[in-house]
């Protein structure tokens, strides 16, 4: 007979005396008393939920829960979905008759003299408080000024923007017209704005004059005229300037560059107004990691995305109206744009631009001491991080205020529940691991308030969401056999954050290709290994499941670091993967290249390799180690086998499949399970271990 396992401690439960206080209990109570339910727990809201005869019901009562139909129109949405026969792809259209405007959603609530977000920038001091007043007031300017310069519904605006104020107040003033926000973060170089933005062709493009991080300022000047003008053409019809440290950017220089001022200055006094639209109409582009080629263009919907967002952050996570919530994002991430419709379920946000660690390491802890952040949302990196300095939150800071902690972009492990609860932050506090995706905008799996928090477990799988683990061994659509066995992470019924489109020709087949290849249109295939485990019924993420690099939460795909590589005369090939051991608290970004014959491989290279990767795109693209090889192992078809070095690099155990070319190319890999963890010194990068 098996041994039998130890009963697993909570590190955090739900109070039974406030428990009935949260969004998600009020919700059931609702529905119970509206359709003669007699739901009394999370595993019986999220079954009704997913149901396939009640899960229409679901989106339906969480559309009219949070009073979505805009003010004046009928509060009934009619059905769900457009066709109640509707399988994944092609995407089926959520609440077929309802209009509605994002903009006047997020903007609806809060009293003009209220704070509606409290903005900190790096080597600004003190505190910007937005009014909702001001807010309205800023938009309201600049959708004038949209408008004056000819941008209408269905065009797109695109910004290269720090996470500001002024970032949103030009999505909502885009949003409130029917335009499409897309953005980009400040430190991605000329190149990859390029990908991105020239896919989707806006109308206008926003850009930050500079950015500061970690004590550097950055001037964007030259390399915004670079971009702007591969650019040109097609719809651009201006390129407008930020003035985020008031440079004076010869606008000149800039393709139809014109000031922030001059570009309000158009306007000719337009009220503050919205155009309602249909439910499913296009609103944000963001773009995936890129690991084939150019980043793919995802188009979501206005009303998918926050209806989802909505469910995710109030029923889920418990986001009250009461609450200052805080997301340390940048505009790159997807991130950006649930913190940004986060405007609406939080009675105000904390926004912050700049390093997490400057000018001291408990920056962060400070701003949500003084300002009373009550949700706060981060990542295992950062955590790690503070970790790493001896920090310990509830001893250096009064976090009375803290209720949740958010944390998502990589694997929180289980060692990091122990100290968050043991050692670190206020045992009040429920800690909430999450994963879901840009693909979704939203979460398959996260927390609830109404379940226990035990180590290294997410707590459940998302409301409305009918994930379920498929045998990753089979093609045909097989669930595993039992609880605690890895597997593909897959869903099985409509939800309204689907994506409409990925944008520009052929986007409908590489839609189809990137989600509901492997297993048909009823199935969606997230492409990340997951388990349940068996007694609490608690989700563990193994990782994805193809090559997506994932450092600190920040993931891109190999294809942009081997654009770099391949414009290196010397080098022959190269292969990039992430490296994340038991040992370690992050992934980190390991680059092997093959010399070409009579080249030497040394530090001089080494250097020159990170600083064209950090010029094409960010920092954060940097490769943590260079190293050379003689070989890099390739399937017969030509492709890369990232996978296989990945396994073999993170100290896995895998298979060698008959369709690698040359597998004992694979051998020298073994050595590189070896290396340093963070923080220890590597005695050469350029000679074997």
């Amino acid at each position: 007979m098996p041994t039998p396992q130890p009963q697993k401690t909570p590190l955090w439960q739900p109070n039974p005396a406030t428990i009935s206080n949260t969004p998600a209990a009020k919700f059931i109570q609702r529905t119970n008393s509206q359709r003669g339910l007699d739901l009394t727990s999370y595993s019986d809201l999220h079954s009704w939920s997913i149901n396939p005869s009640t899960f229409q019901d679901f989106w339906i009562d969480a559309y009219t829960f949070f009073d979505i139909a805009p003010k004046g129109h009928s509060k009934d949405p009619g059905p769900a979905l457009e066709n109640t026969h509707s399988t994944l792809f092609p995407p089926p259209k959520f609440f077929p008759q309802a209009k509605l405007n994002i903009a006047e959603y997020l903007l609806r609530n809060g009293n003009d003299d209220d704070t509606a977000i409290h903005f900190v920038r790096e080597g600004v001091e003190g505190v910007e408080r937005v009014s909702w007043g001001a807010l309205r007031g800023r938009v309201r300017a600049m959708r004038d000024a949209m408008i004056s310069r000819g941008v209408r519904a269905s065009d797109v605006v695109a910004a290269v923007i720090s996470n500001s104020v002024d970032a949103f107040v030009i999505c909502l003033a885009a949003l409130s017209i029917g335009a499409l926000w897309s953005s980009a973060s400040c430190e991605l170089g000329a190149e990859a704005i390029v990908e991105r933005f020239g896919q989707v062709k806006p109308k206008l493009v926003f850009a930050d004059d500079g950015y500061i991080y970690g004590g550097k300022l950055v001037r964007l000047g030259e390399r915004i005229g670079d971009w702007s003008h591969r650019l040109a053409g097609g719809n651009l019809s201006g390129v407008v300037i930020v003035p985020y440290c008031d440079l004076g950017i010869d606008t000149g220089s800039v393709y139809r560059g014109e000031t922030m001022k001059d570009f309000i200055d158009g306007g000719v006094g337009r009220e503050l107004d919205f155009d309602y639209l249909p439910f499913s109409h296009p609103a944000f582009i963001l773009f995936s990691s890129g690991t084939t080629g150019a980043p793919k263009c995802i188009v979501h919907s206005a009303g998918g995305v926050l209806l989802k967002v909505k469910t995710d952050s109030v029923l889920q996570h418990d986001m009250r109206d009461t609450d200052i919530a805080f997301q340390y994002t940048t505009t790159a991430w997807v991130m950006w744009v649930l913190n940004f419709v986060n405007l609406c379920s939080a009675k105000s946000l904390m926004l912050y631009d700049g390093s997490p660690f400057h000018p001291t390491p408990g920056v962060l802890l400070k701003l949500a001491e003084d300002i009373g952040v009550s949700v706060f949302g981060t990542s295992p990196r950062y955590l790690a991080e503070i970790r790493a300095r001896g920090i310990v939150p509830r001893k250096s800071h009064n976090l009375e205020h803290l209720r949740t902690v958010t944390s998502t972009g990589a694997v929180l492990s289980a060692d990091m529940y122990h100290w968050f609860y043991e050692t670190a932050f206020p045992p009040s506090a429920h800690l909430v691991s999450m994963s879901g995706g840009t693909d979704i905008a939203g979460s398959f799996v996260g927390g609830t308030p109404l379940l226990p928090v035990y180590p290294g477990e997410i707590q459940a799988k998302a409301l409305g969401m009918a994930v379920e683990v498929f045998d990753a061994s089979e093609d045909s659509g097989v669930p595993i056999k039992s609880a605690g066995l890895p597997g593909e992470l897959i869903c099985t019924r409509p939800f309204p954050s689907q994506p409409l489109e990925f944008f520009g020709a052929g986007g409908v087949e590489r839609y189809r290709k990137s989600y509901f290849e492997r297993f048909g249109d009823k199935v969606w295939c997230q492409g990340d290994f997951i388990l349940v485990e068996e007694d609490t019924q608690g989700l563990i993420m193994l990782g994805r499941s193809d090559g997506v690099l994932n450092p600190s939460g920040v993931r891109f795909g190999s294809a942009e670091i081997y654009a770099v590589t391949e414009m290196f005369s010397e080098i022959e090939d190269s292969i990039c993967v992430g490296q994340r051991r038991k040992i370690d608290a992050d992934e980190r970004v390991l680059l092997f290249v093959k010399m070409k014959p009579g080249q030497a491989f040394g530090e001089e290279l080494v250097t020159r390799i990170k600083q064209a990767i950090r010029q094409k795109y960010s920092t954060r693209h940097v490769p943590k180690f260079v190293f050379e090889v003689a070989d890099i192992p390739h399937t017969v078809n030509g492709k890369k086998c990232e996978i296989n070095v990945k396994n073999i690099v993170s100290g896995r155990t895998v298979a060698v499949s008959g369709t690698v070319a040359n597998p004992r190319s694979l051998d020298e890999y073994q050595e590189y399970v070896k290396l340093p963890v963070e923080g220890e010194k590597l005695v050469s990068r350029t000679s074997k271990l």
